[in-house]
């Protein structure tokens, strides 16, 4: 834009000279010529620039590791005129390597608009995000430049590998050891029940009325369940490239391998820079997704700190919890203090 404005600005300072040393009616009418076609050329861009549509988009928006991803950017406008030139920059930023990217765009769109298309890099898991910062247009002449509204940032999540888990240690009594028996939420029909007196608020299906009529006193069934300790599933958000990916294959891997066998469980780790406990209870397909997606966004640095210097905790579980360790090499069975 300078280079024009500057090319412009010598061709009215010789249009004024030659209007001030040659007279005639030709000389007038280049400088008035001159001196009109930047409002000529911003009337005929403005209606075009005004309305501008600019739209970004990465598709698709979650792409397994090494599958195409692309990006999208798009340009429409209602004019039968051209516009100069396109200028923006596009911001790319990915999660795990804490990569930033500038790339600049320069662009000359026809009439009607124009388009980009570009590849992503999938070859490591993580979030790619991408955002367009300071679009701008110029009219024909290219002699000014007129801001458009900025598309809502794209989002990529490059997703693990699906492979098959693999044989787990026990994992046929991954339900955890017999550690007793507790009370059933809602009670219902089951083979082991304890008799306690009748308190407010007990359902009257659970009064044991034979033997209440004969202690002369109301006499409740409870019925109990096995506590089971937890399945937990833990892994380091750190590391170099190639083990953090091979981590997360295996541990959906493995998640997924649980919940088809009915097995609920629990995924955590710790945040590599700040230390903070990520806890996520997966009891299904739909709780194991975004778990993921808040696995990929996190920052996944060479270093970090690492669950195994936390102790083993579970929110209302029964007794210490018995984790899988999920590492490179497929997973290490850890203990249950």
């Amino acid at each position: 834009m300078l280079r024009r404005r500057l090319l412009y600005g010598a061709a009215l300072l010789a249009a004024g000279l030659f209007f001030l040393f040659f007279s005639g009616y030709f000389a007038l009418f280049l400088l008035i010529t001159l001196l009109a076609l930047p409002l000529i050329s911003l009337a005929l861009s403005l209606p075009g620039a005004l309305g501008s549509t600019l739209s970004l988009s990465l598709q698709p928006e979650r792409a397994v590791r090494g599958e195409e991803g692309r990006l999208l950017l798009s340009l429409t406008f209602r004019s039968p005129f051209p516009l100069s030139r396109f200028s923006a920059a596009l911001l790319l930023e990915h999660s795990f390597s804490g990569l930033t990217r500038r790339q600049a765009l320069r662009l000359c769109p026809p009439a009607g608009g124009c388009a980009l298309e570009q590849e992503m890099d999938t070859s490591r898991c993580g979030r790619w995000t991408v955002r367009c910062v300071k679009p701008r247009v110029c009219d024909l002449l290219g002699l000014f430049s007129l801001p458009v509204k900025a598309p809502p940032e794209g989002t990529l999540f490059v997703l693990p590998v699906p492979m098959e888990a693999g044989p787990a240690p026990a994992l046929t009594g991954a339900r955890g050891r017999d550690l007793g028996l507790k009370p059933r939420p809602g009670g219902g029909p089951g083979e082991d029940y304890e008799l306690r007196p009748y308190r407010p608020g007990d359902p009257m299906r659970a009064v044991h009325w034979k033997l209440s009529s004969k202690l002369d006193d109301l006499v409740v069934r409870e019925t109990m369940e096995p506590r089971r300790a937890a399945l937990l599933l833990t892994f380091d958000h750190f590391g170099p490239p190639e083990e953090v990916d091979g981590v997360l294959d295996r541990l959906c891997a493995l998640s997924r391998r649980l919940l088809e066998g009915n097995l609920p469980h629990f995924i955590q780790w710790v945040h590599p820079v700040t230390g903070q406990l990520e806890h996520w209870d997966i009891t299904d397909e739909g709780s194991l997704s975004p778990c993921l997606l808040h696995i990929l966004s996190q920052p996944a640095p060479l270093t970090g700190k690492s669950i195994l210097d936390v102790p083993l905790s579970i929110p209302g579980g029964d007794g210490p919890p018995r984790r899988l360790h999920i590492t490179c090499a497929l997973w290490r069975e850890g203990g249950t203090a």
